[in-house]
């Protein structure tokens, strides 16, 4: 899901969740009980994100210049994943294998798109490019990033070839549409087979999702990567002049100043998953390239991060304020 963007070192940041989130699930009415239930944590602002890091060590992960926490452990990144693709684009790009003016026929995307499980994405994207009968590959790979559409991304990884998106991050990558197909569309097959199969109908459909709880565990099984993967994709897309007019897209929203501090980023959401790969530089600083994990995050703490992107205010604090960095990272040693 996404908001615009508004970049100010004088103020909070507040970001696009630009995620693979499936849309948000109802709330059960509370139902009376004789033990009186914890309040949640509300993750409302990069405070508070410390302190849940702090409380549970093993959900999170952080991964940036001087604190590696869980770097190695596989971890469901969500939409951040996506920055993979970005790299295996702007590396076919450079080699001559794809141009960014390529023809993408607009039927062929929309046949990639599994309605109601991207939060609208795909919808304000189409909306975005005022897209006719095509769009181009680079305006494809914008969707991907801007508004985090899951058919861009499948269309590009079929486009391009998963052996080049694992060539890239060293790790297979797989469909994340086809995972949504075969956990909630009645597909018994391969992801990868269940969304050939899908495209290939040219039929859209539109899957009944379950609870909250029972999404959750699902999100937990599908787009994992090791943080430290994402960090050092991350940080050779800082320097790629394709893949960072990309990342760096929010800066062209008003309000962004890159004088005082210039941002690539990618975020994801998934129930109990919020994920951001992000580099921030400031003038006479060497650039920092961070990525935050949070999972298995329960449902009001999940729905209280959406709100607040609390996380990107964490992750920019981290790199604005040394005080605040030296206790997060004297907290997780």
């Amino acid at each position: 899901m996404n908001t615009i963007l508004s970049i100010s070192l004088a103020a909070a940041l507040t970001a696009p969740m630009a995620g693979a989130a499936l849309p948000p699930t109802s709330t059960p009415a509370p139902t009376s009980s004789p033990t009186p239930t914890p309040t949640p944590t509300e993750l409302k602002d990069a405070e508070a994100v410390f302190a849940y890091m702090k409380e549970h060590p093993g959900d999170v992960a952080l991964v940036t210049r001087g604190i590696s926490h869980n770097a190695g452990r596989l971890s469901p990144v969500a939409s951040s994943i996506k920055i993979i693709h970005l790299a295996a684009y702007a590396d076919a790009v450079r080699r001559g294998r794809a141009a960014p003016g390529e023809r993408v026929p607009v039927a062929l995307w929309n046949a990639y798109h599994v309605p109601g499980t991207d939060g609208g994405a795909h919808e304000r994207a189409l909306k975005r490019l005022k897209a006719g009968a095509s769009v181009t590959l680079d305006q494809l790979v914008s969707a991907m990033i801007e508004e985090s559409d899951n058919a861009a991304a499948d269309l590009l990884r079929d486009r391009l070839g998963p052996g080049e998106l694992r060539r890239i991050a060293r790790t297979g990558v797989g469909t994340i549409n086809g995972e949504m197909l075969r956990a909630f569309g009645g597909c018994t097959l391969s992801a990868d087979a269940c969304l050939k199969r899908y495209v290939k109908a040219g039929r859209q459909v539109t899957p009944a999702l379950p609870d909250f709880t029972r999404q959750a565990a699902w999100a937990e099984t599908v787009t994992r990567v090791e943080p430290g993967v994402l960090r050092r994709v991350l940080a050779g897309l800082r320097k790629d002049a394709v893949a960072s007019r990309h990342l760096e897209w929010p800066m062209r929203q008003p309000g962004a100043d890159p004088a005082q501090l210039r941002i690539g980023t990618k975020g994801g959401a998934l129930p109990g998953v919020v994920s951001e790969a992000m580099y921030t530089v400031r003038p006479g600083e060497k650039p920092r390239e961070t990525v935050l994990v949070l999972h298995r995050l329960p449902e009001a703490t999940w729905y209280s991060a959406m709100r607040s992107y609390a996380h990107q205010e964490f992750i920019v604090r981290l790199a604005t304020d040394p005080a605040f960095f030296a206790k997060v990272r004297a907290a997780l040693k």
